[in-house]
């Protein structure tokens, strides 16, 4: 869904996954490909550890399939993903020892913005990045 502070983009890519966990590694390894071909390589990293977080979250708080959407803007690359888990997420605090709890803190950190947008049937976790100049 297209909103007015959105860009609108110059090409999109989406990707329905199943509840599966190997879904994580398939939508990493899909956007390593999209971002080499528009030789986006200077964000592909930090774009593949946030996808990661987010594809993560919504395969462990929600039981049904997901969306991811890509998308290359005059000034940045999106990506957003759709899960039907209820509730707005926020980036929490987990002590020293605990193994989970820390996905969103490290979008909050890494990305340039990033949201959410509640939905009637769930929700929508966005980050964006901007390409920086390659040295």
């Amino acid at each position: 869904m297209r909103t007015p502070e959105t860009p609108t983009p110059i090409w999109t890519y989406g990707l329905s996954i199943p509840h599966d966990p190997r879904a994580v590694r398939v939508v990493r390894a899909t956007i390593r490909s999209i971002l080499a071909a528009a030789k986006l390589n200077c964000i592909v990293d930090t774009v593949e550890l946030l996808v990661s977080e987010v594809v993560t979250n919504a395969y462990r708080h929600s039981s049904v399939e997901a969306y991811v959407s890509m998308e290359r803007t005059p000034d940045d690359f999106r990506v957003t993903v759709w899960d039907h888990g209820a509730g707005t997420p926020t980036p929490g605090t987990p002590a020293d020892n605990d193994e989970r709890g820390r996905g969103l803190g490290i979008v909050e950190s890494c990305a340039d913005e990033w949201g959410v947008r509640d939905y009637p049937h769930g929700k929508a976790v966005w980050f964006a990045i901007a390409p920086k100049e390659e040295a």
